[in-house]
């Protein structure tokens, strides 16, 4: 009997990162959000443009929020926790969902009445 040795590069670990939950909801629902509406804010006179570009990023703020929730989700299913766990998480991005799509519909309604008051002061304008 012989032992066979295999050449080559010794056998390395590789260590798995851990995506923390609490890392991607904060990420996701406050930092990003949060920083789309200050980088995307109309400092400015109100222009249609601003108008357009401040719905814009609401919405796109709340598309990243729903899609960490479910992010934080899908790391509770991968990390293996427990059910009670994954209930709540899923509890949490749920009612983070929900808060998106109003926040989203509230961008659309406030686009609208923006654009009608530019409409008017530039019809009182001339």
């Amino acid at each position: 009997m012989s032992a066979t040795h295999i050449e080559g590069e010794p056998a390395t670990l590789v260590r798995e990162r851990r995506v923390s939950r609490r890392l991607v909801l904060i990420a996701g629902v406050v930092l990003i959000p949060f920083a789309l509406g200050l980088a995307l804010n109309s400092y400015g006179a109100l222009t249609a443009d601003g108008a357009v570009r401040m719905a814009f990023a609401t919405v796109a703020g709340q598309t990243v929020a729903i899609l960490s929730a479910i992010t934080a989700v899908i790391v509770t299913v991968k990390q293996k926790r427990s059910w009670q766990s994954l209930i709540l998480m899923t509890i949490i991005a749920a009612v983070i969902a929900i808060a998106a799509v109003v926040s989203i519909a509230s961008a659309g309604d406030l686009l609208l009445v923006r654009l009608e008051m530019i409409a008017e002061v530039d019809q009182i304008n001339g």
